[in-house]
């Protein structure tokens, strides 16, 4: 499963978390906003009311969540089975022909493989599990950011640092750039909703589709594998993209695919990753080859930085539709400069590299 097809199964589901995640913020915008007309003039009140409030907005996001769930669900198990069985396309004729040339062993045909359906099934329940969690994740996080923003407000407020105003402001604008997070882990670092939802579907419909060629490889006795190559590879896949490896480690020819990066989260096959294995016969012709190292790395360097320079616009977006929200024109506005700063940034950098600007992707949903 090559990388663009695998953003390409992997986006529906994120759309709709950030789809989620946007009205998130837009329902703590509308609570903070219906007390607007004491904000000036008794932050405490103002404070007293916001707090009373958190209760409904928990359970508009709960209804927001279930809202949606079905939807969710629905994406998932049709990218899964897409990228688990969309795997084999290309396989398939291949291993064909090398049990029609008895070089290979018979196999049932794909969709009567009980064992290619028991891992399908495996990784849904194992999506089911981390979007589960996902969710409780986004309705906790909620509830902190609606807390910090009123809390961090009113401190500034009683401090005589700003007007409420512009405390109101300065701590929206902070989690409108910030979002809600999908995940705390152990470390206590926070996962963008966008960055793990992305990174959790990518996975799992790499994972299965590594998961089911493994197995059809393994129904027809296939050892030798050639890896796949594009331009712009990670660091720990580089080295290893356009050669052949020996699955068992038992060729005396080719290297075992166990001394590879496999294995490894930023390595061959694993998150994010864009390689596939494809079945080698000796005596058949190559069909990849690796890349240039330095061309490599140029591309893979502009390929990370447009996609931060894509987010930051997207961030700015949410930061004005935040503030209008809110009722704060002046503040909408400052994030209004903010966008159009950023997509001027981006233009230079289309220009100065010649990479395909994707509009898509600096959109809010």
């Amino acid at each position: 499963m090559n990388k663009r097809k695998l953003q390409k199964l992997s986006k529906p589901v994120t759309d709709v978390y950030l789809v989620i995640e946007e009205q998130i913020l837009l329902n703590i915008a509308k609570r903070l906003k219906k007390y607007d007309s004491v904000l000036n003039n008794d932050i405490e009140s103002w404070q007293l009311n916001a707090l009373n409030e958190i209760e409904s907005l928990n359970k508009q996001n709960i209804e927001l969540l279930r809202k949606h769930s079905g939807k969710t669900r629905e994406e998932i198990m049709k990218a899964i089975e897409k990228a688990g069985y969309g795997s084999l396309l290309d396989i398939e004729p291949m291993l064909e022909d090398g049990a029609k040339r008895g070089k290979l062993n018979k196999a049932p045909p794909v969709k009567e493989s009980s064992s290619l359906l028991q891992v399908l099934e495996g990784y849904e329940r194992q999506a089911k599990n981390s979007f589960n969690l996902v969710n409780s994740t986004m309705l906790d996080q909620s509830r902190i950011i609606y807390l910090d923003i009123i809390n961090q407000t009113t401190g500034e407020v009683l401090a005589g640092v700003t007007t409420a105003q512009q405390a109101l402001r300065k701590t929206a604008s902070k989690w409108a750039e910030q979002g809600v997070p999908a995940l705390i882990d152990k470390k206590g670092r926070q996962w963008s909703t966008e960055a793990y939802t992305s990174m959790v579907m990518r996975s799992t419909s790499n994972d299965v589709a590594n998961g089911m060629q493994d197995t059809r490889f393994n129904e027809y006795g296939v050892d030798l594998v050639e890896i796949s190559s594009h331009a712009g590879a990670r660091p720990l896949c580089e080295p290893y993209q356009g050669r052949i490896f020996s699955r068992s480690g038992n060729s005396k020819k080719y290297p075992p695919l166990s001394e590879t990066s496999i294995g490894h989260p930023a390595g061959l096959f694993g998150v994010n990753c864009g390689h596939v294995k494809y079945p080698y016969f000796e005596g058949m012709k190559k069909t990849y080859h690796p890349y240039d190292q330095e061309t490599n790395d140029k591309q893979y360097e502009s390929s990370q930085k447009q996609r931060y320079l894509e987010r930051r616009i997207r961030y700015a977006k949410r930061e004005e539709m935040m503030l209008n929200e809110l009722g704060d024109k002046e503040g909408a506005e400052i994030a209004r400069r903010k966008v159009l700063d950023r997509q001027a940034s981006i233009r230079l950098f289309i220009d100065d590299t010649g990479r395909t600007r994707h509009y898509d992707r600096e959109q809010i949903r």
